[in-house]
């Protein structure tokens, strides 16, 4: 129903034991896609029903406003002032692997892992759970935080916290693993957990490298991080070796052709622990207390959450695939409370097919300026984080 069926492909990625069934994307960071496509769905619900929805944007909740051990609503402060909301509250603000400062969600419960680098930005704080154990919310295993083997830091800045990831699917299209001397010393298809106690065995600085041929069902990938100088392109296995002054690549890598090469390290990644939700039916989705009773009014999915299958969660795909599927559950747990919830998918359609939006869509063909005579899309690279 989001229209994003042709773009999606299924790729094999580490942890599956080579069996392709991850979801990924022809062309794009499958959670952007998937991500875009939703936003691009709750906005046009937003124009053609705003008595159902209203989006605001540029807004921090700083705190859960609670009767009688309900939460019945957030107060939050935009543009300088401060207004509250009345209802049902959903937590969906991700994990709190990116602020390692003293009081920290992370610097509390994992004080050895806030001293590494992070893929987390500083949205990722972890002040969502602070605001829901301020109103009896439990929480658990939040000292597990999944390391990623493939992050590299950004170009120009080697010393800087950050880092960004560098995706599995590019191991999944062959892609190998190499020590400070050009040898392999892991197998690249295991576990992002194997991969990282590997490299802490290891002696670095480490390389991820593809040839030109593997890289073909990854094109765009390598693309992207070579036009952004986080993976280089060499002739040869032995141009890669002379850079790193290795003797010689490991002789699996081969020597034959041009390939791309990404210095790449471990870095925090996503959260396997925070509020804990029921999963039993009547409690699905919802936060429950330090006493284990469900908090009525309030639910959470998706890394705010303490996942149950915490041993699955170094396997590539398994935290998107458990946000989406524990955001259903809570979605339709709130939903369900709600007597006037109207079917998502139902509104979606009823939205698209109202007599005004077709109307609109004909004028625009008439027009010229309707989808099949719009411009190319800007690429997801090159847009701000406004658009």
């Amino acid at each position: 129903i989001f229209g994003i069926d042709s773009e999606l492909v299924v790729r094999p990625t580490p942890g599956h034991g080579g069996v392709s069934r991850t979801v990924g994307t022809k062309t794009h960071f499958p959670g952007a896609v998937i991500t875009y496509a939703s936003i691009s769905m709750l906005q046009l619900i937003a124009t053609s029903r705003p008595e159902l929805l209203e989006i605001i944007t540029s807004a921090s909740v700083t705190q859960l406003l609670s009767s009688g051990g309900k939460v019945v609503g957030v107060e939050y402060s935009a543009g300088g002032a401060t207004a509250s909301l009345s209802g049902s509250v959903i937590i969906a603000c991700g994990g709190f692997a990116g602020d390692a400062s003293e009081d920290s969600v992370l610097a509390l419960n994992a004080p050895e892992l806030a001293k590494l680098p992070t893929t987390s930005d500083d949205r990722s704080s972890g002040d969502a759970i602070k605001l829901c154990i301020a109103v009896g919310a439990a929480t658990e295993n939040l000292d597990k935080v999944e390391c990623t083997p493939c992050a590299a830091s950004p170009p120009g800045m080697p010393g800087s916290a950050f880092k960004l990831v560098v995706s599995d699917a590019i191991c999944g299209a062959g892609g190998k693993l190499l020590d400070g001397q050009g040898k392999r010393f892991v197998d690249e298809m295991a576990s992002s957990q194997v991969r990282v106690d590997a490299m802490r065995r290891a002696k670095g600085p480490f390389r991820l490298v593809i040839t030109e041929s593997q890289a073909a069902s990854v094109q765009w990938l390598c693309n992207f991080y070579s036009d952004r100088k986080i993976m280089q392109k060499y002739s040869s296995a032995s141009a890669l070796a002379k850079e790193m002054k290795a003797a010689a690549l490991d002789a699996s890598v081969g020597d034959s052709e041009a390939m791309y090469a990404a210095e790449v390290m471990p870095a925090l990644y996503s959260c396997a622990g925070g509020l804990v939700t029921g999963w039993q039916e009547a409690d699905s989705g919802r936060v429950l207390s330090t006493t284990k009773a469900p908090i009525e009014g309030l639910y959470a999915a998706g890394e705010a959450t303490s996942s149950p299958f915490a041993k699955l969660w170094s396997v590539t795909g398994i935290p998107l695939l458990y946000s989406i599927y524990s955001g259903r559950l809570a979605g339709r747990a709130a939903a369900g409370a709600d007597k006037a919830a109207t079917d998502l998918r139902e509104l979606i359609i009823s939205c698209m097919t109202a007599p005004s939006k077709v109307a609109e869509e004909a004028s625009k063909a008439e027009e010229g300026t309707g989808a099949a005579n719009a411009p190319a899309e800007k690429p997801l690279e090159e847009m701000t984080q406004e658009e």
